[in-house]
């Protein structure tokens, strides 16, 4: 029953870090949507000092700049809620990605969708999304070749038992024609076949010296003496 109890009590607390995490972080990504999407809205501008104004700024136009630093700090302290951070896949690096990726994707899509943004912002808005997408994507790149690696480490059992199984196969093939071929006896192929692994490499030679005695090079004396050499373990 402690164990029981002990146990959801741990999940607890690691899913509820979890969530401030991504609470937080997203909450922070959201003010800086919100603050970089309507600076984008508005354009270049000014207001106030001695020189002469181009563009003055709307009325209004002045909150949205203190939405940036604001935001940028909630989203600090998500990823410092997080457990993982940035090492290993979590809400930390949900919060980096869905600021860095997730706005040069929102960047791309209000320049190509909105072709009345102020002036300026289409160029600042390439250049941020060019920054923003490589640092968002690029951090599941090491999660990517780990679960790679580990897919490819998986399937290499499954293709090495094939592969003995097939050797096995083709080995206890060749030792039964050896047999049928009277190239064994009865007392040498019960020998041979109680140990594949320690007679896996002599079937070749035995095969070779049978057609050698077949091509009349080799007695039936000789034939016999060798194979026995090679039985032993010799060659």
């Amino acid at each position: 029953m402690r164990h029981l109890a002990n146990g959801p009590e741990v999940g607890l607390k690691i899913s509820v870090r979890e969530v401030l995490s991504l609470v937080i972080g997203l909450g922070g990504v959201a003010l800086l949507a919100t603050g970089i999407y309507h600076l984008l809205d508005i354009g270049t501008c000014g207001t106030g000092g001695p020189h002469a104004i181009a563009r003055e700024c709307p009325q209004g136009s002045g909150i949205w700049g203190p939405l940036l630093p604001v935001g940028l700090a909630l989203w600090f302290i998500g990823l410092f809620v997080s457990k993982e951070g940035l090492v290993k896949p979590g809400a930390g690096q949900i919060v980096w990605s869905a600021l860095f990726a997730g706005g040069g994707f929102a960047l791309l899509y209000l320049v190509l969708t909105q072709p009345d943004l102020g002036p300026g912002s289409e160029l600042g808005a390439y250049i941020m999304a060019a920054v923003f997408l490589p640092l968002g994507l690029g951090i599941w790149i090491p999660a990517l070749l780990k679960l790679r690696r580990k897919q490819g480490g998986g399937a290499q059992p499954q293709t090495t038992g094939a592969a003995v199984a097939d050797d096995h196969t083709a080995w206890t093939k060749q030792l039964h024609q050896l047999r049928s071929d009277q190239a064994l006896t009865r007392a040498e192929f019960d020998q041979l076949k109680g140990d594949p692994a320690g007679f896996a490499d002599r079937l070749d030679l035995i095969q070779q010296l049978a057609d050698l005695k077949a091509a009349g090079l080799l007695s039936a004396e000789e034939f016999a003496a060798k194979k026995h050499t090679v039985i032993l373990g010799g060659s």
